[in-house]
């Protein structure tokens, strides 16, 4: 099974091109929304989260998101910190979910590929790109948060020229309409480079 990952900065659409991929019938992991759900559910994970960040970063049972985000966006240590803890939890989720997949090959949505130095673990990387102010409103739009949180944000991650190198597809994510047109010539140019192997 070919492995393929997809990453993008915050904001540049990566669930929408997942979607379409979905659409296909294509197999797709997004590690940053199981890692959202992992925090609030795994118990081991809830319980290191508390030991690092404060048994109140929990009210309810359920993570406060906004005092996290508050934390780490503006601590590199602290978000390292916090990735140290998630992106093990969020890889045996992973390994537990594809067992039993017989897919030709599936996509794994993971935004910090690069920042985590883990592209060698992808048989194939598609980048997701967007112009920055197409981001900065889609952040702002979707997490309620102010411009300066949403270019502290995108300021956290590589940034895209640097990935473009390293990727082996890459999605111009400027007008929606042209997206599904995009994903389909990847899609079938992974099945096709599957054949010729």
């Amino acid at each position: 099974m070919i492995l393929v990952g997809l990453t993008g900065g915050i904001g540049s659409g990566k669930s929408t091109v997942i979607n379409h991929f979905k659409e296909l019938g294509v197999n797709c992991y997004q590690a940053d929304k199981e890692a959202k759900k992992l925090m609030d559910s795994d118990q081991d994970l809830i319980r290191k989260i508390q030991n690092s960040f404060g048994d109140n970063i929990y009210i309810n049972s359920k993570l406060d998101r906004k005092k996290l985000a508050s934390i780490v966006f503006n601590n590199k240590e602290k978000l390292d910190l916090l990735n140290s803890l998630v992106h093990p939890a969020v890889n045996n989720h992973f390994i537990s979910y594809c067992i039993g997949l017989k897919d030709v090959y599936i996509i794994k949505e993971v935004a910090i590929i690069f920042e985590t130095k883990t592209q060698d673990k992808f048989d194939k990387i598609i980048l997701v790109k967007a112009p920055k102010e197409k981001r900065i409103n889609r952040i702002i739009n979707r997490d309620k948060c102010n411009r300066q949180d949403a270019i502290d944000r995108i300021n956290n991650q590589i940034d895209d020229e640097d990935k473009v190198d390293k990727s082996d597809y890459i999605i111009e994510n400027i007008n929606i309409i042209d997206i599904p047109k995009k994903v389909l010539k990847i899609h079938n140019n992974i099945l096709n480079s599957i054949k010729i192997h």
